[in-house]
């Protein structure tokens, strides 16, 4: 009887386990956590919240050091994407910005699906096993930047 019962309990608990979902994490924060609560958690690392480009579905949080942006979009306060921009005067900077980026994506979620691959455009989009969505953008044009859009939902 005893058997049967923990042959029960087990299987309950795989059930328990199996549907919990597993977040990107973005910053050391889960994509799961509350818009407002990654909000709070990026101002004391540094950011600053842009109350001009912030609205009901968006929060815009700027970092003068590493010239970088946070669009986190939210509907009801859960977050649905988080767009981690960076800037630069010159091609350089953003392709080493891209390429540290890359490998560390790659490190963690194996090779990339390269939707673009130029000298001006590059485009990775990595499969993170039902995570969520993680695409890395290289721009090279009159203004360089390199983007990472973090999703909820696979794109």
């Amino acid at each position: 009887m005893k058997k049967i019962f923990f042959a029960a309990m087990a299987v309950v608990m795989l059930c328990a386990c199996k549907g919990e979902r597993e977040y990107l994490d973005f910053r050391g924060l889960s994509l799961g956590m509350s818009a407002k609560a990654m909000c709070d958690s990026l101002v004391a690392q540094g950011f600053v919240v842009d109350t001009t480009l912030s609205d009901e579905q968006a929060f815009v949080l700027t970092n003068a050091k590493d010239l970088s942006r946070v669009d986190i979009h939210q509907n009801n306060d859960t977050i649905i994407d988080v767009l981690e921009s960076y800037a630069a005067t010159y091609n350089d900077s953003t392709i080493a910005i891209y390429e540290s980026k890359h490998k560390e994506f790659t490190d963690l979620y194996g090779w990339s699906n390269m939707k673009h691959n130029a000298d001006l455009h590059k485009e990775a989009v990595f499969q993170t096993n039902g995570k969520g969505g993680l695409t890395l953008i290289l721009h090279n044009t009159y203004s360089p930047t390199v983007s990472i859009l973090y999703s909820v939902d696979e794109k």
